[in-house]
């Protein structure tokens, strides 16, 4: 029935069997139609006969990656430039998100513990380069880094957000256990609401603006003050599309950290719609709070 010389394959969801003929190194391979009894032999009987006839031998193929934020891809590139250019095994990999950028790191092997050694060492090379930039390694976003930081250190923080509405304080409340940390939020949109809800003097809004590092610094102080909080974040900008002027364009940002220390400020310019602003000015909020928890740390 079968030719001689062949190898014949088992079914294991049916009764008609597969095989397998050696022609002078050209292999000729029958299988059987119905695709559950195709499938599962091809699994489980042809790819080891193909790995055993051709001595392939086995691989792993394992990835790692490192989240990246407040540097672009170009700057990146120019950054581990001697890395990339050198890469083989493991290969990296740029690859641009909402405000991040990940990179890549796979490596191949024939043990799951030499890719791992491999990666490690390309990862060790990227952070000495880049380190301040990457802020998860292990796929965790912003809002849990803050967490496991804010935990670590036994600090409370509460916010007073203004062109953000509450973002940062819905990143950072979506994550379990966060009443540990999380002590109160106000979204103080208008200055009615700054003065109101954070006693700021209505006169530095008047001479400064709302969109400045005075204002900021004293919405950070001023929830600070008011909560008891060991830190007080605090976002004021324009996200548009409306409201911007030449001296203060759509996208300006002022972001504030009040501490028992004093206060700091970092502005910032942020690209996009409206939505992508103010999503950026959390995640660029969230990474100042966490660069500041880091030289705590350090």
């Amino acid at each position: 029935m079968f030719p001689e010389g062949s190898h014949l394959f088992h079914n294991q969801n049916g009764t008609a069997p597969g095989m397998v003929l050696d022609l002078q190194g050209k292999l000729i391979i029958t299988l059987p139609g119905p695709p559950s009894e195709l499938k599962k032999m091809f699994v489980s009987e042809v790819i080891p006969y193909l790995i055993n006839y051709y001595n392939i031998q086995k691989r792993i193929i394992k990835s790692k990656v490192l989240r990246v934020y407040g540097i672009g891809e170009s700057a990146i590139e120019e950054e581990i430039k001697s890395i990339l250019e050198n890469q083989t095994n493991p290969t990296i990999a740029l690859l641009a998100k909402q405000s991040e950028i990940n990179i890549r790191i796979t490596a191949k092997a024939s043990d799951e513990n030499i890719a791992q050694e491999m990666i490690e060492e390309i990862e060790s090379k990227i952070m000495n380069k880049i380190g301040r930039y990457v802020f998860s390694t292990d796929d965790k976003d912003m809002e849990d880094i803050i967490a496991e930081l804010l935990k670590k250190n036994k600090m409370t923080i509460a916010l007073a957000e203004s062109c953000t509405g509450g973002l940062i304080s819905d990143r950072l409340t979506n994550i379990p256990g966060s009443s540990e940390y999380f002590d109160r939020s106000v979204v103080c949109y208008s200055n009615k609401a700054k003065v109101e809800l954070l006693n700021i003097d209505e006169q530095l809004i008047n001479m400064y603006g709302a969109v400045s590092p005075e204002v900021a610094i004293a919405m950070a102080e001023g929830i600070r003050k008011i909560s008891n909080t060991n830190l007080g974040l605090a976002v004021t900008g324009i996200a548009g599309p409306d409201g911007g002027t030449a001296e203060k364009p759509v996208g300006l940002v002022y972001i504030a950290l009040a501490t028992q220390n004093g206060a700091i400020y970092e502005k910032h310019m942020l690209a996009g719609g409206r939505k992508g602003i103010k999503y950026r000015a959390s995640q660029t909020a969230l990474d100042f709070l966490r660069k500041y928890l880091l030289n705590l740390k350090n």
